[in-house]
C-alpha cells in the first residue's frame, strides 16, 4: 500500500463506531462503505430564527458502479445509531462523486434533507379557515400539506381569527405550508422541527414548560470554556396586529426606553383573534425582549446525550470568568458530528426568558427572603437565581 493510500485510510476510516445502520430506499447499506464522517443537524440555529429542516451529511467509499444507480436524489435515507435509535429520516438532495486518484477508492458524498424541506413545496389554504384555537390551526396546516406531525400548543391555547377573503376577487390566499407554519409561529412564538423518525413537531414556546426532564450537563463533557455574549438587541415597544388587519395594539416598557431609547418591533397582520389576545401576546413578547442578557449561543459536548428541542438544561460549575456559576438554558437544536471514533454534539442554546421558562417561584430557596435579595439585582434580571443572591451562587 502506498503512503498516499495509508494517509487516506487514516484520515477516512470506515464504519463509524456509533453508526448501527444506514438505509437507502429501505435497503441496508453495507457499513463497510460508510466513512467515519457523519454530520446531522437538528432544530434551528437561533431562538428567533426561521424554521430549519434537519439535514444529514455522509460520505461513502468504494461503492461499485453498478450500485450507483440506487443513489438517486429523492430516494429515502435513514440513519440509526449503534443502539438502534433513529437519528435521521429524510431524502437525498445532493450527491457528489470525487475521484482524486485512480489508485484510490472514489469518495461519494451525500446530503439528505428531512420532511420540513417538503413543506415549502406543498400548498395550503386557498379557501376559508374558521376561527379556531392556535393548536387546531397548526394541525389544519399539517393535514392540508399531508405532513405527519404533532402540535405542542400553549396552555391555555390562543384564539385565532377566521381567514378573510380578498375584497376584490372574493378568493382566499394560499401559501406553501412552510410559510403558513412560520406565520402561525409569529402569532404565539415557537419553532418547528423533526424527530428522528421524520415526523414534525410544531412547538409553541409556552408548550415547553415541564415537557421534558430537566437535564444537568456534567461540566467534564463541555469542550473548553464557551464564549458568553451580550448584544443590544432590545425591543421595548411591541406593535402587534390582530384579525388579519382588523387593528393593532401597542405595549411599551418605559424603563427600557429610558435606558436604551425607543427600540420597537411588530407584526401587523397576525391572525390573533382580537385586541385582548393581541395585548396578552404583546406583553409576553415585551417581557422577553426589553432587556439585554448574558447568554451562550452554543456549547460542544464531548459525548452524546439524549437531547430534545425545547428542553431546559443546566450548565453547572462554570469558570470564575463566566457571569454565573450555574446557568439554565433551552435547547433550540444541536449538531451531531461523528468523526472517526468520536461523537461530539454542538448544542445550540437560548436564554430561558425567551421561552417564558425563567426562574419559577418553587425554585427559590425558602431561606431567600425579600430582605436578603441582592439590592443590586434589577427585577428584569430576577430570572436567574445567581442574580438574586448577594455575591452569586
Amino acid at each position: 500500500m502506498s503512503v498516499l493510500e495509508d494517509e487516506l485510510v487514516e484520515a477516512e476510516p470506515r464504519a463509524p463506531l456509533w453508526i448501527g445502520a444506514v438505509r437507502l430506499g429501505g435497503f441496508l447499506i453495507d457499513l463497510g462503505y460508510v466513512l467515519a464522517s457523519v454530520t446531522i443537524r437538528h432544530g434551528r440555529d437561533a431562538v428567533d430564527g426561521p424554521i430549519q429542516a434537519a439535514t444529514a451529511s455522509l460520505a461513502f467509499r468504494a461503492i461499485p458502479r453498478s450500485e450507483l444507480k440506487l443513489w438517486t436524489v429523492g430516494t429515502s435515507l435513514t440513519v440509526d445509531d449503534s443502539n438502534g435509535r433513529r437519528l435521521f429520516t429524510g431524502t437525498l438532495s445532493d450527491t457528489t462523486l470525487r475521484d482524486d486518484a485512480a489508485a484510490l477508492d472514489a469518495v461519494f458524498s451525500v446530503v439528505a434533507v428531512s420532511t420540513l424541506s417538503l413543506a415549502g413545496l406543498r400548498q395550503v389554504g386557498g379557501h376559508a379557515w374558521p376561527a379556531e384555537l392556535w393548536g387546531a390551526r397548526v394541525a389544519r396546516i399539517l393535514q392540508e400539506a399531508n405532513i405527519a406531525g404533532t402540535v405542542q400548543a400553549p396552555s391555555p391555547d390562543v384564539p385565532i381569527a377566521a381567514t378573510k377573503a380578498d375584497p376584490d376577487s372574493g378568493g382566499y390566499a394560499s401559501s406553501d405550508a412552510l410559510t403558513a407554519l412560520n406565520d402561525a409561529l409569529v402569532d404565539v412564538e415557537g419553532t418547528a422541527f423533526e424527530l428522528g423518525d421524520g415526523s414534525v413537531v410544531v412547538q409553541a414556546f409556552e408548550g415547553r414548560r415541564d415537557r421534558y426532564p430537566y437535564l444537568t450537563i456534567d461540566p467534564s463533557l463541555v469542550l473548553f470554556s464557551p464564549d458568553w455574549a451580550q448584544t443590544l438587541d432590545v425591543k421595548n415597544r411591541i406593535v402587534l396586529g390582530y384579525g388579519y388587519g382588523d387593528g393593532s395594539v401597542t405595549v411599551d416598557e418605559p424603563a427600557s426606553q429610558q435606558a436604551y431609547g425607543l427600540r420597537w418591533t411588530g407584526a401587523f397582520d397576525s391572525g390573533l383573534a382580537d385586541a385582548g389576545a393581541a395585548n396578552a401576546r404583546a406583553l409576553k413578547w415585551l417581557d422577553r425582549n426589553a432587556w439585554p442578557r448574558w447568554a451562550l449561543s452554543s456549547v460542544t459536548l464531548l459525548d452524546p446525550l439524549d437531547l430534545n428541542v425545547g428542553q431546559l438544561v443546566a450548565l453547572v460549575n462554570l469558570p470564575d470568568s463566566a457571569p454565573f456559576s450555574d446557568w439554565n438554558a433551552v435547547i433550540e437544536g444541536w449538531v451531531d458530528v461523528l468523526e472517526g471514533p468520536d461523537w461530539t454534539q454542538e448544542v445550540l442554546l437560548s436564554d430561558p426568558i425567551e421561552s417564558g421558562l425563567g426562574l419559577p417561584w418553587q425554585d427559590v430557596p425558602s431561606t431567600l427572603t425579600w430582605s436578603t435579595v441582592d439590592p443590586a439585582c434589577k427585577w428584569a434580571d430576577a430570572y436567574n437565581l445567581g442574580n438574586l443572591i448577594p455575591g452569586g451562587l
